[in-house]
């Protein structure tokens, strides 16, 4: 009977509950698998939402889905990673074979579909334990597919490469995918977490020439400013309509905007600030499960575009590598991101700062 390996993870129990830390088992990799040891994992707002109840995730489960660590053992048939490799966790996948991937859309890889009903490699005090996603970087070994690994080079940590899956990836690819902004537009951005940061400096790369930050915390002005912010508002800071402070400060309609924080009311507001005819609204953050949007008619009489998107539309096999290379030149900050380092134990501390709007990116060191 294969009894895999003992490892440390957190554990989330039950909805609204903190998490628990404690010993699993893990199996061994079979046929298509590898095992892979944790080095660092990002804590990021949906795997609040998930604790929460807010995101739909069966518990008890190990969450987490910003991870780098090293290859321990692949399975028969693996090719492309090693033992010893040190390789990022993607979320996304790309299969090559299904229409998606063959269609250009591999963002929404039909393998993605399976993830869920992919029996768990997890043991917990005798029953299986489920996992938000293949990733599970909140455990100190994880199960998951090769092509869901990015090998990575020499130089780059593994608490750097830890946010690339995520708030990286969703943020510049929300930029570059999904909005295509185009150099000299003007654009909106709401929330200052780490995917706003990330649209942010995506949007300064791609030339945008007003690059508008929106967050109701005046502490995160000076962090937006470094990451590209033209301007900075406060929503709650004056009694004049927001919309017409933003139409007052852009001398018009912006041409795109981003919601990052992930209510109705904030897609709403972003929509009602866009170009009528040619503007587009991107809906990055997660809104709770179950809330509801209503949007005027008059939204769609012209050629206004709303959007959602998932990790930014992105296919790793191309998108990972392009953004460690952006990284290492220097054309895309992900070390400022890194507000605190944490051990696995201090795990509830990390979610308490991000709760509290203390914290950018919070990354576990395993």
């Amino acid at each position: 009977m294969d009894m895999g390996i003992r490892t440390k993870a957190a554990i989330a129990q039950g909805y609204g509950e903190r998490l628990i830390v404690d010993e699993i088992e893990v199996r061994s990799p079979l046929a298509g698998e590898v095992l892979v040891e944790m080095k660092a994992s990002g804590l990021c707002h949906t795997d609040l939402s998930a604790m929460e109840g807010k995101f739909p995730v069966r518990l008890p489960a190990v969450l987490g889905h910003e991870g780098a660590g090293v290859v321990v053992e692949c399975g028969p048939g693996v090719s492309g990673v090693a033992p010893g490799d040190a390789v990022i966790l993607n979320n996304t996948a790309h299969c090559g074979q299904c229409l998606p991937c063959l269609s250009g859309k591999t963002g929404y890889c039909e393998s993605m579909a399976m993830d869920a009903r992919a029996p768990s490699p997890f043991t917990w005090r005798g029953e299986s334990l489920g996992r938000m996603g293949p990733a599970a970087s909140f455990a100190g070994h994880t199960i998951i597919p090769p092509e869901r690994l990015t090998r990575l080079g020499p130089g780059i940590g593994f608490d750097t490469a830890s946010l690339v899956p995520c708030g990286v990836m969703t943020g510049v690819g929300a930029v570059n995918n999904v909005a295509k902004v185009e150099a000299g537009s003007k654009v909106l951005v709401f929330g200052m977490g780490s995917i706003g940061l990330n649209v942010l400096q995506a949007c300064r790369l791609a030339g945008a020439a007003s690059i508008v930050a929106l967050d109701t915390n005046p502490a995160k002005e000076a962090v937006a400013r470094e990451f590209g912010a033209t301007d900075f508002l406060n929503p709650a800071d004056s009694d004049l309509p927001l919309e017409k402070r933003v139409r007052t400060l852009l001398g018009s309609w912006a041409d795109y905007a981003f919601d990052c924080v992930g209510h109705p009311a904030t897609v709403r507001q972003a929509v009602a600030m866009v170009n009528p005819y040619w503007g587009v609204m991107v809906a990055v953050g997660i809104t709770p499960v179950g809330d509801q949007l209503s949007l005027p008619a008059s939204t769609f009489y012209f050629g206004r575009t709303v959007r959602g998107t998932f990790m930014g539309d992105c296919n790793p096999v191309v998108e990972t590598p392009q953004i460690l290379d952006w990284y290492r030149d220097g054309r895309l900050a992900i070390d400022p991101l890194i507000t605190h380092r944490i051990a696995l134990e201090d795990i509830n501390t990390g979610f308490d700062l991000m709760k509290s709007g203390k914290s950018i990116r919070t990354v576990v060191m395993f």
